[in-house]
């Protein structure tokens, strides 16, 4: 007798192909049968009839890396129907590292990944993985991150890595993708990355593509005070080291919106040239982030008690003051009255969580935006987070219409970039996946539903390794959502993050139901991947 048996669904097999009728038997973990099985009896039985059945969704960058553990339902996810996640992203997680280079860490992101009342008890790859082993809801993956291997081998200075100490990282490296890494991720925005040339990121992928392992890579475009081109360092990367490279959220912005072809035409010369190269995003104008990024690279040295010592020092914290005022890039179209306090977590800052830098300001009575935000940093240990609010209508829908077009490709990827800290975190973290596959997809047309679960799945699985998932096939992993395509969409707003979506109605994790009816069972049967 078959374990579960899903009734008359319309299967979306997760390869971009026509959808068909049929039903779908799971035994154990696996898929036992995609086909008419009339006669068919099971322990369970769904009516899937005017559903939708398709792979589990995999959410190809995320920051759920320690807040997963904290709450390990993960019902943001779960809703969106995603089985699968990938962590270590913007070169920002927690392995390897040895115990005081996890404290440090630890508190130096908090504004970012917050900072849970867990067992912080790891050092190498394999441990950090082994903690998601069974214990949460949903699958994970791992990419090493830059700003582990960095802060592990030179600690948080600005010198370079070369001689022994880039043998050192090298070995870390290697042995972070023999612990099942999928890749390595850099985030060169966030310190201690930023102090970190194109040769050092070209040595660093080495170890990665002799393993055939991804380069995951979140742009800079400001490098030791001057305007960058971070896509000719990133190609850079790829031809002299061989890595296979996955940009991240790699989409236009309220200044270049409308600019696809513009956007793509240098991906698009190197890929003539051969190198390997895929992209993500997610379906949002703006993104959020951590405010210690704020503050400028002399003071990030021997973070974090470096930088709260230069808070609390009233000469060099009035040059932080001047200096910050550069950090809000013009080109992106945002300024403070753009940046949305989204993650205080003390308790004491409650009253201007959600206002943006202008309206706390005013509020608190602080001299300046940059004032107000070196409070802040003082007062939560560096635990601050925003988010930067959406453009004007006009320009938002135009991003919304290149997002489709860029999903139409078929070298893309979708990644929600959740950030799951917060009292009011982005809306991506609780809407990315019925948005994309519900609300726009019929707003604005372009990409099938087939096509874009292909992007969600099929693709998404072969692109980070995934043999055995990401297609819904006889003998594949048992990881399927079942959803109502008609009514699938969002209810997540930057007014009004925490909401879940509607329409996903179950949805199985290694063939145990982790949600039913849109409400978390309960089951953690996730595993760490590949």
């Amino acid at each position: 007798m078959l374990d579960l048996l899903i009734r008359g669904g319309l299967v979306y097999d997760g390869s971009g192909g026509p959808a068909f009728e049929a039903d779908v038997a799971v035994h154990g973990d696996v898929i036992e049968a995609v086909e008419r099985l009339d006669g068919a009896e099971a322990v369970r039985v769904i009516d899937a009839r005017g559903l939708a059945v398709a792979p589990g969704f995999i959410d190809t960058h995320t920051h759920s890396d320690v807040m997963l553990l904290a709450n390990p339902q993960h019902a943001p996810k779960l809703q969106q129907g995603v089985t699968t996640e990938v962590l270590g992203q913007d070169g920002i997680s927690y392995a390897p590292l040895s115990p005081r280079n996890l404290e440090i860490y630890r508190r130096y992101v908090a504004g970012l990944n917050g900072i849970p009342d867990i067992l912080w008890d790891w050092s190498t790859v394999a441990e950090f993985r082994a903690r998601f082993e069974r214990t949460v809801a949903i699958n994970t993956m791992y990419l090493i991150p830059h700003g582990a291997i960095r802060l592990e081998v030179l600690g948080m200075r600005d010198r370079p890595l070369v001689g022994a100490d880039m043998k050192r990282a090298q070995a870390l490296i290697a042995q972070g993708m023999e612990e099942w890494a999928v890749g390595f991720s850099t985030g060169l925005s966030y310190f201690p990355q930023s102090w970190s040339d194109t040769d050092e990121l070209v040595e660093l992928c080495r170890p990665v593509a002799k393993k055939g392992g991804l380069y995951v890579v979140h742009l800079r475009t400001v490098f030791r005070g001057a305007r960058y081109d971070p896509v000719w360092e990133t190609l850079e990367v790829g031809r002299r080291s061989g890595v296979s490279i996955h940009f991240s959220h790699f989409r236009t912005h309220p200044a270049t919106a409308g600019k696809t072809d513009q956007l793509l035409a240098p991906i698009e010369a190197a890929k003539a040239e051969g190198l390997d190269i895929t992209m993500e995003s997610y379906p949002y104008p703006s993104g959020n982030s951590t405010a210690v990024m704020l503050v400028p690279a002399w003071a990030q040295e021997d973070a974090p008690e470096g930088i709260l010592e230069c808070l609390r020092d009233p000469d060099r914290r009035a040059r932080i003051v001047a200096e910050m005022e550069s950090t809000v890039d013009p080109s992106l179209g945002v300024s403070f009255a753009d940046y949305v306090y989204s993650y205080l977590p003390s308790g004491r800052n409650d009253d201007i969580v959600g206002l943006n830098f202008l309206e706390a300001t005013k509020q608190r009575g602080a001299d300046s935006p940059s004032d107000l935000v070196c409070d802040l940093l003082l007062d939560e240990g560096l635990a601050v987070g925003f988010l930067i609010g959406p453009p004007a209508p006009a320009i938002w829908q135009t991003l919304d219409r290149d997002l489709m077009r860029l999903f139409a490709r078929p070298d893309y990827t979708i990644g929600s970039d959740s950030v799951l800290a917060g009292q009011k975190p982005h809306p991506r973290t609780y809407g990315t996946f019925p948005r994309l596959l519900g609300r726009l997809r019929r707003e604005y047309g372009g990409p099938s539903l087939e096509t874009l679960i292909n992007r969600a799945t099929g693709f998404a699985a072969q692109r980070f390794g995934l043999r055995d998932r990401g297609l819904l096939r006889r003998g594949k992993a048992a990881d399927l959502v079942i959803f109502n395509p008609e009514t699938l969409t969002d209810t997540a707003t930057y007014d009004n993050p925490i909401s879940a979506p509607v329409g996903i109605e179950f949805v199985l994790v290694n063939g145990q139901l982790a949600l039913e009816r849109g409400k978390p069972t309960g089951i953690l049967a996730g595993r760490t991947l590949p």
